[in-house]
């Protein structure tokens, strides 16, 4: 097939990109280059694609102001918007069969659980960030397309994301868990996150939201708990929810808090993570690192 991909050079998406390649598939990558030609540039490139994914997106862990805010939103929603708008421009003689669109598990209330069924959404920035990612591909579902939104938990790999970042500290004996340690911890093995868009290409019945997290999250403390057992290095200290904000500012609560988050749909089409729980992927992460 090919794969038109946005995002490509971020963690997720540069993983995601070789998995695909070896898959056998042929990749159009989407580049900012592109973004900035506008909708008649994109419509170009996008021309020949089979499938569209769009993980394009600034980081979200950074100190939060209104120049970073604008720009974590405007680098979801925009680029969003232009493609559907390509998408439009090379109907009817080309179209996608499938369009697969980013978002977060950021959309969900915090401290409660949820599988995809779930509308208790939350009202902080992130929240709202999702939402309007996802509103962003409204005008494809008039289409006859599938579009598959996939709300991401948070991905595990030892060549980027979180797990990178931790992983010198915890090596060295410094590792500890966040504030309380209690806040949910919705994760998901980079392979599974792979497969899992894989399956959403070829399993023409897959459409709608799709929560990209294993079957049992976890918490922060028992996280933490796991990965030194499998570094063999102890975790004593505890980061100070009070540092954090000093740190990120509003940001800091993407890391003391959180929901617990499953994905039921992918299990009920059948799909089989190879990484259910946390001990399985800090075993196979930890050997890989």
């Amino acid at each position: 097939m090919k794969i038109a991909i946005s995002g490509s050079t971020g963690f997720i998406g540069k993983q995601l990109s070789e998995y695909l390649l070896q898959s056998g598939n042929e990749l159009i990558v989407i580049s900012r280059g592109d973004f900035a030609g506008g909708c008649n540039q994109l419509a170009k490139v996008i021309k020949s694609a089979d499938v569209i994914i769009n993980l394009a997106g600034a980081s979200v862990l950074q100190r939060w102001n209104e120049k970073n805010k604008q720009l974590m939103l405007s680098s979801r929603v925009d680029t969003t918007n232009l493609l559907v708008k390509a998408v439009q421009m090379n109907l009817p003689e080309h179209q996608p069969g499938v369009f697969i669109n980013g978002s977060a598990i950021g959309i969900y209330e915090n401290y409660k659980s949820h599988d995809e069924f779930s509308t208790a959404f939350g009202n902080d920035f992130l929240a709202s960030v999702c939402k309007a990612w996802e509103s962003a591909t409204d005008d494809l579902k008039a289409l006859d397309l599938r579009l598959c939104t996939i709300r991401i938990g948070i991905v595990l790999g030892t060549t980027g994301g979180s797990l990178r970042k931790m992983l010198p500290l915890f090596k060295a004996g410094l590792g500890g868990k966040i504030a309380s340690g209690k806040q949910p911890f919705s994760f998901i093995h980079i392979s599974d996150f792979c497969r899992a868009i894989e399956h959403l290409i070829v399993s023409t019945n897959s459409s709608g939201v799709y929560n990209l997290t294993c079957p049992n999250p976890t918490t922060n403390k028992l996280f933490t708990k796991v990965l030194s057992h499998y570094l063999h290095r102890p975790s004593f200290f505890t980061v100070p929810e009070f540092a954090l904000k000093l740190i990120y500012g509003e940001a800091a609560g993407m890391l003391t808090k959180g929901a617990s988050v499953i994905s039921l749909r992918l299990r009920e089409e059948g799909f089989q993570f190879q990484f259910p729980n946390i001990n399985s992927a800090i075993a196979d992460l930890t050997i890989k690192g």
